[in-house]
């Protein structure tokens, strides 16, 4: 794969046609699927907490994280189902996050994945003790993940939780609560650090964790993070985008809630935002070029394919 391709040109994948990464990716989904339906056996139709765990965590979303993850493992020479747990991890930590981005005290959203977000079917209380209980099932997981390296997982583990920190998940929607809207001091850049710590932070673990399962070397490891980071600012300055143009029935969640604050379309519109994003997913493609371990770049293909589904929705709208 050529990794001097222009920003915003996602140069053809040298191991994989579009239908091959479709069926891999497929294959992983169900998969991360099973697995956490073993690692949180409760039903969403229970009451009360175990059902409101199962309805964050079984909703029906794309599992593009944890299927990064094993992407990432995969594409530095690992089997990706070494990582699968790790995987499963990932997609705990992101459906708490979730839970909590829906609160009436954050979005106030009311529509998730297709269905009622967890605190309207179940109560806020009972939704953020789901968000706190699918944490620490997060982190149960890494703990045990059978055959995996002690110091492996300690790498994962640490990763994980910078991820969800003051310097991640955490931080930039304290900064986002902060602005109450406003315009951010820094304008373009100030809004694309908030979207590396909301949404690039836990893409860069999830890849980097893959690679680190791997047992990739620091350089590879590096160029996976880089590639979450690429993939996060592409994926938020999409999902802007869908927020202004798109409606709940092509989204599966409530549209327009960023309508009185300030986005990357509302700084420069929805074209030039969509350029940015596209440019992000030259600069993903890119740093998955950096690692050629035998087994193709599948994470070239992914983010190609995130590009494909936001592009496909606002040609719909």
């Amino acid at each position: 794969m050529d990794g001097s391709a222009a920003p915003g040109v996602s140069p053809p994948s040298r191991e994989f046609s579009t239908n091959q990464f479709q069926l891999l990716a497929a294959s992983l989904r169900q998969d991360v699927d099973a697995r956490l339906a073993e690692l949180l056996p409760f039903k969403p139709d229970e009451p009360g907490l175990k059902g409101a765990i199962a309805h964050g965590a079984f909703s029906p979303g794309k599992r593009l994280r944890p299927i990064m993850t094993m992407l990432a493992c995969r594409q530095c020479g690992g089997d990706a189902a070494e990582a699968l747990d790790a995987a499963c991890a990932v997609e705990m930590i992101h459906a708490a996050s979730l839970i909590v981005d829906d609160l009436p005290c954050m979005d106030d959203a009311h529509l998730r994945r297709n269905g009622l977000a967890t605190h309207v079917a179940y109560g806020e209380g009972v939704g953020i003790l789901a968000s706190i209980a699918l944490v620490n099932e997060a982190f149960r997981t890494l703990a045990k993940m059978d055959g995996v390296d002690p110091q492996k997982r300690l790498i994962a583990t640490e990763k994980l939780a910078d991820a969800i920190g003051v310097d991640g998940l955490a931080g930039g929607q304290e900064s986002d609560l902060a602005r109450n809207g406003a315009a951010p001091e820094g304008g373009m850049r100030a809004i694309e650090q908030s979207h590396l710590e909301k949404t690039g932070a836990l893409f860069s673990a999830a890849a980097g964790i893959g690679a680190v399962i791997a047992g990739a070397r620091t350089i590879e490891i590096d160029a996976m993070e880089q590639f979450g980071s690429a993939l996060g600012l592409a994926y938020q300055t999409f999902d802007d985008v869908i927020d202004a143009e798109c409606d709940e029935s092509q989204t599966g969640k409530d549209s327009g809630k960023d309508e009185n604050r300030t986005t990357v379309v509302t700084l420069m519109g929805a074209r030039k935002a969509n350029m940015t994003a596209s440019h992000w997913i030259g600069e993903a493609v890119a740093a998955a070029a950096r690692v050629d371990c035998g087994a193709g770049a599948p994470l070239a293909d992914l983010a190609r394919a995130v590009e494909e589904k936001f592009k496909a929705l606002t040609r719909k709208s």
